[in-house]
């Protein structure tokens, strides 16, 4: 069975060390703006909510790319051919969660899971970001997340939206210690 990357933002403490994590991994330096996922701070409420990539079933960037950039690997993980890329946007505009970003030349990137071995997994001591194959409560978070389309704004207009939503519907779940297992 194929494993997901969750995010659990009820044990999301804001820290960002998954940020710069995963943008020394993939960039080779501390620059978070090039991470894969991002942690949306609402700090009025006391709250973060990490932005994932949902590697979805059904991939909006898999489909709006004319140039066939994006495919599934072998893992069933969407992934970026940047040689194929010709940096025209589509697939930015076509993610529903802000999950796909380009580089100053046009390159569009996004999250590979690191191969299998998520570094912004490893690297977050508070269990906000998991690994592992779905079960029930790991479906059903998912899902949950999932149905959170935003179709209209900027990547970061939209996983902050994303995130307000998702914070709207977390806050009903207690933070206890046993929530989502271990």
């Amino acid at each position: 069975m194929e494993k997901h990357l969750l995010a659990i933002p009820n044990r999301c403490t804001g820290c960002n060390r998954c940020v710069y994590a995963c943008a020394a991994v993939k960039e080779g330096m501390f620059m978070p703006s090039k991470a894969r996922l991002k942690i949306n701070n609402i700090p009025h409420q006391g709250y973060s909510v990490p932005s994932v990539c949902f590697h979805c079933p059904k991939p909006d960037c898999l489909e709006a790319c004319p140039e066939e950039a994006i495919f599934r690997n072998e893992r069933g993980v969407v992934v970026v051919d940047a040689r194929k890329c010709d940096g025209c946007g589509d697939c930015v505009s076509a993610c529903p969660y802000g999950m796909i970003e380009q580089y100053g030349s046009g390159k569009a990137f996004k999250c590979d899971l690191c191969g299998g071995n998520p570094a912004c997994v490893a690297e977050c001591h508070f269990g906000a970001l998991v690994f592992k194959e779905p079960d029930k409560t790991a479906r059903k978070l998912r899902g949950t997340q999932m149905k959170q389309r935003i179709t209209e704004g900027s990547p970061a207009q939209k996983r902050h939206e994303l995130a307000v939503r998702i914070r709207d519907e977390a806050v009903r779940i207690p933070r206890t210690p046993g929530y989502m297992g271990g």
